[in-house]
């Protein structure tokens, strides 16, 4: 009986150990994407959600134009800031993002060109692509009230989330040392007794 409890211990502390180590070897949510919205006025935020990437993983996020009037250039802001005007037509426009710990991600964009946009999200390091999603800047959504002149609204987005190590992770990492370790003694002092035993 005592060495059964002391192989499940061993197993249980093993299994707690492991757990931090897999997570950032395998993604822990399968690959997807989706915006909060996929009509917006020119200038007006939205956010990009994705997930399936490594945790921490570095990502780029592009957005393509579509069709027309998107294809004469846009401005394209991600994250804080980001307004230079650019020929969308040539190449895809760029933004970069990081996974946080479960390999998700959510960046606030603006778009200030009417059109339609495809976004997509890959990991640096692991390959994963998801999307595209669609987003269509409507002219008619424009805001033209309280306003100047109808300019394009700043990106009120929250930053990305902080993606570095938290509290609760060292805590169990922690507690599952100690398992071990006590796991550990426990199948020396099973066995010595055992040997004792026979000894005797």
């Amino acid at each position: 009986m005592k060495k059964t409890l002391a192989a499940l211990a061993l197993a249980g502390s093993l299994a707690l150990i492991g757990s931090p180590a897999v997570a950032a070897e395998y993604p822990a949510l399968p690959p997807q994407a989706a915006v909060s919205d996929g009509v917006v006025g020119p200038g007006e935020s939205f956010v990009f959600r994705g997930q399936g990437f490594l945790a921490g993983e570095p990502l780029i996020i592009r957005v393509t134009p579509g069709q027309p009037p998107a294809a004469g250039g846009a401005n394209i802001a991600g994250g804080t800031s980001f307004s230079a005007k650019i020929p969308v037509f040539l190449a895809p426009q760029e933004l970069n993002a990081s996974a946080d710990a479960q390999g998700a991600f959510s960046l606030p964009i603006s778009i200030s060109e009417a059109g339609t946009y495809s976004l997509t999200a890959e990991g640096t390091q692991s390959g994963v692509v998801v999307g595209p999603v669609t987003v269509t800047v409507a002219a008619s959504l424009a805001n033209t009230g309280g306003n100047a002149g109808g300019a394009p609204l700043a990106n009120t987005g929250a930053g990305l989330a902080n993606t570095g190590a938290d509290s609760g992770l060292v805590l169990w990492t922690l507690v599952g040392a100690g398992a071990l370790a006590a796991g550990a003694t426990s199948v020396v002092v099973v066995r010595r007794r055992a040997k004792a035993e026979v000894a005797a």
